[in-house]
């Protein structure tokens, strides 16, 4: 009877108690674009002449930037979250279009649209979904109206 007793109380006891939410901070998304020719070939990668990327345009909560062919930045991480807009890294395997970093907020979804030289647009979107209770965050990502990972990867 005794145990009972303690395991009732015990119970109440951990019910009864006021339980804090859990804070969790999200990790910033960063924008990653590989464009690539039909053949697959890096169309970013200077060695293959990535002077047709003369006057594309990236346009972001009415905030537009052209992109500097001539500007490429290695891959950095800085320990606070730093904007610095659209530029072109250098990957381990690829060059990609970078442009972030963005912050993931539940339900959120933020929208930028690349004018290309050759006229041709590509809109890219992304959705996040916090579970905090499975300490989740689910992200679709979509280029064009279709889903795809990050990075996304535009043939041109």
């Amino acid at each position: 009877m005794k145990r009972i007793l303690v395991i009732l109380i015990a119970i109440i006891c951990f019910n009864g108690c006021d339980k804090e939410r859990m804070i969790i901070d999200w990790a910033p998304i960063t924008f990653k674009i590989q464009v690539q020719d039909s053949q697959g070939n890096d169309m970013l990668d200077p060695a293959n002449n990535n002077t047709w990327l003369i006057g594309t345009e990236i346009s972001f909560r009415n905030y537009s930037e052209v992109i500097d062919e001539n500007d490429i930045s290695p891959v950095t991480k800085a320990v606070l979250p730093e904007y610095s807009g659209a530029r072109i890294e250098k990957g381990s395997d690829c060059y990609f279009i970078a442009f972030g970093e963005f912050m993931r907020w539940d339900n959120d979804t933020e929208m930028m649209t690349i004018k290309w030289p050759d006229g041709s647009i590509s809109e890219v979107s992304y959705k996040c979904r916090l579970i905090e209770s499975k300490l989740e965050a689910k992200e679709t990502f979509k280029l064009n109206g279709m889903k795809c990972s990050n990075p996304i990867v535009i043939v041109k």
